[in-house]
C-alpha cells in the first residue's frame, strides 16, 4: 500500500476542502471529518459507542502490533471490547500499525485523526491514550517520545520497555512474569531506567498470565483505564 507523502498529504488535504466546502457543507466539523476520511480512506478502523448528545467521550488509540488485517477485529473485540466497556469511548486504530509501518506515516495519521476528533466529536480532551501492545508497544513508545503532548496517558503491555528519553504523559505498564520474549527482570530493569530519565510509570503485573494471546491482559487492561480515569 502506498503511503502519501508530506506534500502529496497538504495537497490532497487542500483539494478535498475546497471540494468540500463548493458542496455547500456550512459546518466546520463535517468539513474536518470529511476532509479526513479522503485523504485516509480505507487506511483505519474507527468506532464511535452509542452516547448521549455533549456527552464528553474518552479516545484511545490503538497499536495492536502484527496482528494483520485479518485478525485486528478479533483483537478489538476480544480484548478492547471488554476491557474498556465501561469506560464507553471512541476507539480509533490505523491500519497501517497492524503491519510493519513507517513511523512517519504512522504518526501523521495519528496526529491528524486527533486533530480532527477534537473538532469533531465531544471528546474529554484529559482522556486520549496512547495504546500498545507487543510490537505497537515498540511503536507507541516512540510516538509517545516524540508526540507526548498528544496524550494525557500512555498504556503498553507486553514490550520490552526501550525509552531512551523522557516521556510526558504517564505511562502504564502491563506485563507478565511468564512474557517468553520480554523478562520481567529486564523490564524491571528498563522501568528503572525510565524512571531516571523522569518518566511516570505504575506497572501492572499480570500474574499468571502469558504473553499471548491479548486476551490474557483483559482485566489489566481495564484496570489501567480505572486509573487513568481517577
Amino acid at each position: 500500500m502506498h503511503y502519501l507523502s508530506n506534500l502529496q498529504r497538504i495537497t490532497c488535504l487542500l483539494c478535498c476542502f475546497f471540494s468540500v466546502y463548493t458542496q455547500a457543507y456550512n459546518d466546520d466539523n463535517s468539513i474536518a471529518i470529511n476532509t479526513f476520511t479522503a485523504i485516509y480512506e480505507g487506511q483505519y478502523d474507527l468506532f464511535i459507542p452509542e452516547h448521549q448528545e455533549g456527552e464528553k467521550l474518552p479516545v484511545y488509540i490503538v497499536l495492536p502490533g502484527r496482528v494483520g488485517k485479518r485478525n485486528y477485529g478479533h483483537f478489538r473485540n476480544s480484548l478492547l471490547f471488554p476491557a474498556l466497556s465501561k469506560r464507553k469511548g471512541i476507539i480509533f486504530s490505523p491500519r497501517i500499525s497492524w503491519i510493519r509501518p513507517d513511523i512517519e506515516d504512522l504518526h501523521n495519521i495519528i496526529t491528524d485523526f486527533i486533530s480532527v476528533a477534537r473538532n469533531t466529536y465531544a471528546i474529554d480532551q484529559q482522556q486520549i491514550t496512547l495504546i500498545g501492545y507487543s510490537m505497537g508497544a515498540d511503536q507507541a513508545t516512540l510516538l509517545a517520545q516524540d508526540k507526548g503532548f498528544l496524550f494525557s496517558s500512555v498504556i503498553l503491555m507486553a514490550t520490552n520497555l526501550n525509552i531512551t528519553q523522557k516521556i510526558t504523559p504517564p505511562l502504564y505498564i502491563i506485563h507478565s512474569p511468564l512474557d517468553r520474549y520480554f523478562p520481567i527482570k529486564k523490564v524491571h530493569k528498563n522501568i528503572t531506567h525510565a524512571e531516571a530519565l523522569g518518566c511516570s510509570i505504575t506497572f501492572i503485573r499480570a500474574e499468571g498470565k502469558h504473553d499471548h494471546p491479548p486476551t490474557e491482559y483483559i482485566s489489566e487492561l481495564r484496570e489501567a483505564a480505572q486509573l487513568i480515569k481517577k
